[in-house]
């Protein structure tokens, strides 16, 4: 078999097709859309957290003192909370309370 070097390089119409000449504004173009994209699908990317039941958060349908769940943070109206699974109950209180700030 010959050595044949110049059957490996490629032809001229070939190495034109395969030279894309791409503006500075272009690549820029580009990277930035690639870039929001990458950042857009790991930003929505959360992982999922389970909630608490409530025998573990040591919730109780009465408020201690003036804590409720009415004004914690991590209650959200009507009756749910962020932490604790289940119905929530406005009034209740359990002791991961936060005041909202």
């Amino acid at each position: 078999m010959p050595n044949d070097d110049a059957s490996i390089v490629p032809s001229a119409a070939v190495a034109q097709r395969l030279t894309v000449r791409v503006s500075r504004r272009t690549l820029f173009q580009r990277v930035a859309v690639a870039g929001a994209g990458t950042a857009l699908l790991l930003g929505t990317a959360s992982p999922a957290v389970a909630k608490m039941t409530q025998e573990e958060a040591g919730y109780q349908q009465m408020p201690k003192g003036d804590q409720s769940c009415s004004n914690c943070s991590l209650f959200s109206p009507p009756a749910s909370c962020s932490l604790v699974d289940g119905t929530i109950n406005p009034q209740g209180w359990c002791r991961y309370h936060q005041n909202k700030g």
